[in-house]
């Protein structure tokens, strides 16, 4: 099925490599395809139209996408270094200036290849939809702030970026909105990326020799408490002493289990971490959350059953839930999850009013909603919301999501059942049509197709809310 999105009031279609933009004319000033001709043209920054139409009232772009491009919806949550880069390539780069500003920054309509490989999708010359009521230094800001933002999208600075601005409460960020010109933009990303690749290196640099710091470390935690010892027990020792130095002895010990255990953690060593943290009398939860995070599950579920559905919500947690399939234990939870990842739609949705754990229920639903079976998501959501037992009983938030799921879900139905409409509708010279006829057909085709809108822009709203518009 083709992925919808919304740029202000352009409709963007994208299936597989193919891009295609729809217009409504209400929109445009276009007369004729000829005012669009010189969109054909290359234009430095931005990818060429495969083709250019117009019917029904509505004027199309199409763009194929070369491969290795991706848009910067895919980079949202990357950390902020590599963000910076790629908003410092981008204003190196300028595309507003190449298109007098007759564009959008929406993430959905730049893609990049690598950090100095950036395009643009879609632009105007006028007769098409752009940001008129904004300078261009204004649409660059909002650019920053919307890609920056690990909180909010692109679209809802638009939209409210003053409101916006005071809940991210960001000092970078405030700056950027404060700038009066291009080149202070500049400046001011190039030294936010300079602070954020010293921390970075650092980080990364303390990370690679952690390792072989250990030993000296150990030798100096050692060395001190052998100091403190002697100068304890230098000439005459009260009871007290013994006592202090007990207490040292105790602590540069402790230290030295800490740090051999990060060190065997740090390296892989699952096995020597268990044992120490066994030594430091540590619970098997934390053992086992351990061998997780290491990617031991298997081992981690044998240490302690309990972990299971840990287990289960990290992979998913990490975008990993594929690895569900290669457990080699055995519960009937494993299995049922298992079920979900390998989905079996009619399978699934006999096994639905017998999962009694609100988790695999939810994650049930949500790959229905992947899978496009709304109507049985419809169903395990409809069993969350109204199943009072102890094990479905929902948090406020939790009831909050599955009303969010329901709608999503109604929706998708709705849009669906219009899209089908539609296209019959479309149907030409229809047989035996009168002229009243055709016009009935038209007036009805042109609600449908307002309603779609209203509908698509609604979904996109609702899927920014939940997480999913990524």
């Amino acid at each position: 099925m083709k992925k919808i999105t919304m740029m202000d009031n352009l409709t963007l279609y994208v299936n597989k490599s193919e891009y295609k933009i729809e217009i409504d004319e209400k929109f445009t000033m276009v007369s004729s395809l000829d005012d669009l001709e010189d969109l054909e043209h290359s234009l430095p920054g931005f990818f060429d139209v495969e083709s250019i139409s117009r019917q029904h009232n509505k004027v199309y772009l199409v763009y194929e996408i070369p491969d290795g491009y991706v848009s910067l919806d895919n980079a949202k949550n990357y950390v902020p270094v590599i963000k910076l880069q790629l908003i410092k390539n981008l204003l190196e780069i300028d595309p507003l200036l190449e298109s007098d500003g007759m564009t959008y920054l929406d993430l959905t309509n730049v893609f990049f290849k690598r950090f100095n490989d950036i395009k643009v999708l879609y632009r105007s010359n006028g007769y098409l939809p752009y940001h008129q009521n904004l300078s261009i230094l204004e649409q660059y800001k909002l650019f920053v702030l919307g890609f920056f933002s690990d909180k909010f999208s692109y679209k809802r600075f638009v939209v409210n970026k003053d409101n916006l601005l005071r809940k991210e409460n960001n000092e970078f960020m405030f700056a950027i909105n404060a700038v009066t010109s291009f080149v202070d933009l500049k400046t001011l990303v190039d030294n936010e990326l300079e602070k954020e690749q010293s921390k970075f290196y650092e980080k990364v640099q303390f990370q690679a020799i952690s390792k072989k710091k250990g030993k000296k470390r150990n030798i100096y935690l050692w060395s001190l408490g052998v100091l403190v010892v002697g100068l304890l027990f230098a000439g005459a020792v009260k009871q007290v002493e013994r006592n202090i130095t007990a207490d040292y002895k105790d602590e540069i010990a402790a230290m030295k289990i800490e740090n051999e255990l990060t060190f065997a953690v740090s390296s892989g060593d699952t096995k020597k971490a268990q044992a120490l943290m066994e030594k430091k009398g540590d619970n098997p939860e934390n053992i086992a959350t351990m061998l997780v995070e290491a990617g031991k599950f298997d081992e981690a579920i044998t240490y302690d059953k309990n972990i299971e559905k840990y287990v289960v919500s990290y992979l998913y947690k990490i975008g990993q839930k594929e690895k569900l399939l290669d457990l080699t234990s055995k519960s009937d939870y494993i299995n049922t999850e298992k079920e979900i990842v390998e989905f079996d739609s009619d399978s699934l949705a006999a096994k639905a009013p017998l999962i009694e754990d609100k988790d695999t229920l939810q994650r049930l639903a949500m790959a229905f909603i992947e899978h496009e079976n709304y109507e049985f998501a419809k169903e395990a959501l409809g069993r969350m919301k109204t199943d009072s037992s102890d094990t479905l009983k929902l948090t406020k938030t939790e009831k909050k999501k599955v009303d969010q799921l329901l709608k999503k879900s109604n929706l998708e139905i709705e849009i669906s059942s219009l899209n089908e409409l539609i296209s019959n509708l479309n149907q030409d010279n229809m047989f035996g049509e009168t002229e009243e006829d055709k016009a009935k057909r038209e007036d009805e085709l042109k609600k449908s197709e307002d309603k779609l809108v209203e509908l698509q822009k609604e979904l996109i709203k609702l899927d920014e809310e939940l997480g999913m518009d990524e």
